[in-house]
């Protein structure tokens, strides 16, 4: 009887996924320039803190206070991001988002909406619930969130730093050379 509502609980955050990514479709995204506010979407079993993610903005010429952060994790204790949080009871039986984290994080608009996570269903409708310009994250989530996509460096924040500011400088050098 559990896997039954288990896999029924599933089938309602699926459908809700997919519905999410149907109104993300529809929707215009393009990078906006410049870039001037991050939104972060991070798994926290990941191997990543929030001096990396900070260091990635000043890199890019923002502030602490244009980086907005939301992490999931099952535990309080291995999640370094706690100011806004969310975990498998942020999302009811039928697959809406019921976290006044989400909801916070969702309220505001990004330039750029990083997808720190690999195949998470809560994270997924997350970031497709999430209003941004531009999106990138992983091969091995769902395609239809990003914009870039990176191959090969899932869980390497290092690499995956060193790649997103190489895009970032293309996209910026594409434009200049378009107007």
């Amino acid at each position: 009887m559990k896997k039954f509502i288990y896999k029924l609980r599933l089938g309602f955050l699926q459908k809700k996924i997919e519905k999410s990514i149907d109104v993300l479709k529809s929707s215009i995204r393009n990078p906006k320039k410049p870039i001037k506010t991050i939104g972060c979407i991070v798994d926290s079993n990941m191997d990543l803190d929030y001096s990396d993610l900070l260091e990635l903005a000043l890199e890019m010429g923002l502030k602490e206070k244009d980086l907005k952060i939301i992490s999931f994790s099952d535990s309080n204790y291995n999640d370094p991001f706690c100011e806004l949080r969310i975990s498998e009871k942020s999302v009811n039986f039928y697959g809406k988002m019921i976290s006044a984290d989400a909801d916070e994080f969702t309220s505001k608009k990004y330039d750029m909406l990083i997808n720190y996570f690999g195949d998470n269903k809560i994270l997924t409708l997350l970031s497709s619930q999430t209003n941004a310009k531009f999106r990138i994250g992983f091969d091995i989530s769902n395609h239809n969130i990003n914009d870039i996509i990176f191959t090969d460096i899932f869980d390497n924040f290092k690499k995956f730093r060193k790649e997103l500011i190489k895009y970032l400088n293309f996209i910026k050098w594409a434009q200049k050379h378009t107007e």
